[in-house]
């Protein structure tokens, strides 16, 4: 039987349920010049357990010249919460064998998994 919790305007009582014998898996993903100062927007959300523990959306600060340098950025923001979450289940106990970071941007997954042989000039 699904419990069900009505929301009566105080939820500090209300327990978030977070599985701990799973690792966190990442999202990063950006959308490539879509302000008016032609400047990207970038999201990054992690699940672990049960549910969403962390989800930011910013436009970036930086202009970029293409949609893989844009999604070069958001994993390099991203990063910082990375090690810092990886970190933080460690002091607690929690041993995190793999981070899984997921993107869409084709020409991003092929400098990662070939590197410079991938590239061209303006990479």
């Amino acid at each position: 039987m699904a419990r069900v919790i009505q929301y009566i305007g105080d939820t500090q009582n209300i327990a978030l349920t977070i599985k701990a014998d799973d690792n966190p898996h990442w999202w990063v993903n950006s959308s490539y010049s879509i302000h008016p100062d032609m400047k990207s927007h970038m999201g990054v959300l992690m699940l672990i357990g049960k549910g969403c523990t962390y989800m930011a959306s910013s436009k970036q600060k930086l202009n970029t010249k293409s949609s893989t340098e844009a999604e070069l950025v958001v994993i390099d923001v991203a990063m910082g919460q990375i090690l810092w979450t990886r970190h933080f289940l460690a002091a607690q106990g929690i041993h995190v064998s793999t981070t899984t970071i997921y993107q869409d941007n084709k020409s991003k997954i092929l400098l990662s998994e070939n590197g410079r042989l991938s590239s061209g000039k303006r990479t």
